[in-house]
């Protein structure tokens, strides 16, 4: 059985350099990816493909009329009442969808939207009564019935498992909408990396936001709750509760918290390799349990500087790692981890030396320095202690290996 994927339009190589030549991908259509098969990992389950928006097992193509396509549906699904009988009963959700394309009148536009009302019509008598009666909504279905709109006379056609899906959404595009007293763009990045991880900085969190300027990640978790140490020599834009917010105005390849945080998120503006350095060394060192960051990709090799920068952080200590180029971000790739528990069992180490930027290592430096002054850097004054308030102290490890949401940790010792 193969697999077809939906991807940003422009990223169809991408996507194709991380599935691998094993599998034999090609762009079957703009913003449409075919593979023999789909990437596994260590435990068997399916991976998740960080420049896939959505994932179909592939029943077949059929015309894009809707009574040719009815037919080729009817015999998709019928093909499963064997597995039904097998399996109880399940539900299904319609799903059809345009690919992503450059072209801002793409026709295949007008041909999905044509389609999906035709078929809407249609279901009730087309489908048996058995049928019928499972259809459920996109949130709740067990296998998703989907139609993809490759070229305006083609469709593809599969029934997939929602736990097979990359997303519940139809194409895998989380739309959100901007608040009016957002300070940028940047915090829809976020809302939506939290929706598609399940968690993030909450209510009674100690998180610093590294690069945090003008503050739109700051501002969307102070509004959930959490308390922020935004990091950043430039200035903030937001204004918010002084309780739950301060600036510590300086690097944050300078900056070292007073202890370890619930969370670190970075959406900085830097090559991606240094910030996964600099955030291998918040895992080796015990600074914060979870991690929410959004690299920067260059405009080529983007799958292989993203599998680099994932080496980086699995050996800060980084693990659950998950990585998705997000509806929101542009040439971005977002990635949450949870920091190794037999790390967070140690405790945090001591306040590494800042050198310069050229010599960080994600280990930090190979034996403890000679007393000195503290060294200025471009940012301000990196004092060895965090300017924020103090907040929950790390050493407890997340039950079962997992993340942990929420709730008091011991002091690290």
């Amino acid at each position: 059985m193969s697999w077809a994927f939906l991807t940003r339009a422009n990223s169809e190589r991408d996507l194709i350099d991380e599935l691998g030549s094993s599998f034999k991908p090609r762009q079957a259509a703009e913003g449409l990816v075919s593979a023999e098969a789909r990437p596994k990992r260590h435990d068997g389950h399916l991976a998740e493909l960080a420049f896939a928006r959505q994932a179909m097992k592939v029943a077949g193509t059929a015309p894009t009329d809707p009574p040719r396509l009815m037919k080729a549906l009817a015999s998709a699904l019928a093909d499963h009442e064997p597995k039904r009988a097998r399996e109880g009963t399940w539900t299904w959700a319609l799903q059809v969808v345009a690919p992503d394309g450059n072209d801002p009148l793409d026709p295949r536009r007008k041909v999905a939207a044509a389609i999906e009302e035709a078929l809407e019509a249609q279901l009730a008598d087309a489908l048996p009564a058995s049928v019928q009666a499972r259809r459920v909504g996109d949130a709740e279905a067990d296998r998703l019935l989907q139609v993809w709109v490759g070229t305006p006379d083609k469709a593809w056609i599969g029934l997939t498992a929602g736990t097979q899906v990359q997303s519940r959404v139809a194409g895998g595009k989380t739309k959100l909408k901007r608040p009016a007293d957002a300070v940028s763009r940047s915090g829809l990045k976020l809302e939506e990396a939290i929706g598609w991880i399940g968690l993030g900085p909450d209510k009674g969190d100690l998180c610093a936001d590294l690069g945090a300027a003008p503050g739109g990640w700051t501002q969307v978790a102070v509004g959930r709750g959490a308390t922020v140490i935004a990091v950043d020599p430039a200035k903030m834009k937001v204004e918010l509760p002084k309780k739950r917010f301060v600036h510590a105005q300086q690097s944050a390849f300078e900056y070292v918290p007073a202890e370890t945080l619930d969370w670190v998120i970075c959406d900085m503006a830097w090559r991606p390799i240094e910030v996964a350095q600099l955030l291998a060394k918040w895992g080796n060192r015990v600074w914060a349990r979870q991690l929410i960051a959004n690299f920067k990709l260059p405009m080529t090799q983007k799958a292989a500087i993203l599998r680099q920068v994932l080496r980086i952080l699995e050996d800060g200590g980084w693990r659950g790692l998950r990585a998705r180029q997000l509806f929101h971000d542009r040439d971005e790739v977002t990635v949450f981890g949870w920091l190794d528990p037999g790390l967070a069992v140690l405790g945090p180490k001591p306040p590494f030396e800042f050198r310069s930027r050229a010599k960080q290592t994600a280990e930090g430096p190979k034996k403890a320095p000679r007393p000195r002054k503290e060294p200025r850097g471009r940012g301000g004054r990196a004092t060895g202690r965090g300017d924020g308030p103090r907040g929950r102290s790390g050493g407890r490890s997340s039950p079962r290996g997992g993340p942990r949401k929420g709730g008091r940790g011991g002091r690290a010792r």
